[in-house]
């Protein structure tokens, strides 16, 4: 409970070891990605979720907390914003004491190449603080990001607990992303990697930049580096859903999304999180209400019911209570540090990066680019592959036109968007990628971007308003870290 700020930044992954070798540095950027990602707290946040009422208990306070944006976090366990900011920093200080082995070995040894290990280092602690920035700041753009405090670019390993860190801007901290993915990419080695789907290969970190690119509203560099990652016509690479028929149980279709043999798959994380069982344990869930505007809904050429994901959904509830509707993509593995006192982790496997993803993500940058055939064709290869068909942007716009609230909610975002043509496309890529990622946290991310106002059901008092760029959607820096001396962030 004395921890402070400094000790989350500057503790080394294993004190006790010295990193002196080539195949020490690969082992030690294992602990480069972070264990702990926001999966939960963020669906909680979103309207993907709603109140179920008094009849439900919280059976975990971070779902609590998070849903009812209570302005202090009571826990600082799995899923909770203190696990989150030290994990993340954690594989920080992990990438910075890869990258400080590498120079001291390549000075000592000339004829030493750690060049791809320095690209993933590199990609890693880029990646740790976008994670970083995504949870604590608000979101990037151009009217504010000069002033909207930042998180601490940390890029030296520490060996004193005295340092005082800043947290500059968010426009800085998206500096320094940017230069580390520049360095880091061209540096990437397939080649040094056993289990490449659990790296940032150079597909997977193609994959990492179009969505970094994209929110950085640099839109020409997030669709050339999706193409990259995809290819012109990703239709041969992406997730085939006819292969799940023979499929009988969620288990087993939890084991085909997250497969490593899947091609569609680029990236995948193994986290700590309850996320896999408040899906459908907590208070607030996906119900049925909310069902029917998200993975059961219509689409421009789709009827409810009919694309490959509400196919799928399990339904969870007692006999008398409110459902909740999940699409099973996130098992839960327990682990125990202690069988005997039944104490241990929650694990889910994360499937980060897809072929899918990048696809919505390149559809949504030629949106804004206004080359909208462009964003029609990769929305109908996302469409085709989900049991629907191909569309125009005529059929595209037409529907977002006419579908009411339902599924084109006011924005009131930060950077240009153009009412007609444009808006309707924008409407269409953020309720594609909101059916694709139900349960991953990525729905909140649209809502920050955007400046979506929507509102949390409170059944025990009074209901929760979440207005455009709301101070509550940057979650509050540790209490810990606060106590050390860093700025809070502004309520």
């Amino acid at each position: 409970m004395l921890t402070a700020c400094n000790d989350f930044l500057d503790e080394m992954p294993d004190n006790r070891t010295e990193i002196d070798t080539p195949e020490k540095i690969t082992k030690l950027l294992i602990s480069a990605y972070s264990q702990n990602l926001p999966i939960l707290v963020h669906e909680q946040m979103s309207d993907n979720v709603t109140d179920r009422g008094i009849a439900y208990t919280w059976d975990d306070e971070n779902c609590r907390d998070a849903y009812l944006f209570n302005h202090t976090f009571s826990t600082i366990d799995t899923d909770s914003p203190h696990d989150l900011w030290e994990q993340n920093y954690k594989a920080v200080a992990a990438a910075n004491l890869a990258l400080e082995s590498i120079e001291k070995l390549e000075a000592a040894d000339s004829s030493l190449d750690l060049s791809a290990q320095k690209g993933e280092a590199l990609i890693c602690r880029a990646y740790a603080h976008f994670t970083l920035c995504n949870i604590f700041c608000q979101p990037y753009n151009p009217q504010s990001s000069t002033t909207d405090l930042g998180v601490p670019y940390v890029t030296k390993v520490e060996t004193t607990a005295e340092n005082q860190y800043e947290r500059g801007t968010v426009a800085q901290v998206y500096e320094k992303i940017a230069a580390d993915i520049e360095e880091g990419l061209p540096l990437i080695d397939d080649n040094l990697y056993k289990q490449p789907k659990y790296h940032f290969t150079r597909t997977a970190t193609n994959a990492f930049a179009a969505q970094f690119y994209l929110f950085y509203g640099k839109y020409q560099e997030a669709v050339t580096h999706a193409t990259a990652a995809i290819g012109e016509n990703p239709s041969s690479i992406m997730r085939d859903y006819s292969s799940w028929k023979g499929l009988t149980g969620g288990d087993e279709y939890t084991s085909a999304w997250v497969d490593s043999k899947v091609q569609a798959n680029l990236l995948l994380q193994g986290i700590h999180s309850m996320s896999g069982r408040m899906a459908y344990d907590s208070r607030a869930v996906h119900t049925y209400e909310l069902l029917v505007e998200t993975t059961d809904s219509r689409g421009p050429t789709w009827g409810a019911g009919s694309l490959i994901f509400s196919k799928y959904i399990r339904f969870y509830g007692s006999t008398s209570g409110i459902p909740s509707y999940i699409f099973p993509k996130q098992m839960e593995y327990f682990v125990f540090t202690n069988e005997a006192e039944n104490i241990g982790y929650a694990y889910i496997l994360n499937v980060a990066y897809s072929v899918e993803k990048t696809l919505l993500n390149r559809a949504e940058a030629y949106t804004l680019l206004e080359q909208y055939d462009k964003a029609a064709t990769d929305l109908s290869y996302f469409y085709v592959a989900s049991n629907a068909r191909a569309a125009d942007v005529a059929t595209i716009t037409g529907f977002y036109e006419t579908a009411g609230s339902l599924y084109k909610k006011p924005m009131a975002p930060r950077f240009t968007v153009n009412a007609g043509t444009q808006e309707n496309m924008i409407h269409a890529c953020l309720h594609a990628r909101r059916i694709l990622t139900l349960h991953e946290g990525t729905r909140l991310l649209d809502l920050k971007r955007y400046g979506i106002a929507y509102t949390h059901v409170n059944l025990n008092g009074t209901d929760i308003n979440i207005e455009p760029y709301d101070k509550r959607l940057a979650l509050q820096i540790p209490g810990l870290v606060i106590s050390a001396g860093m700025q809070p962030n502004p309520r």
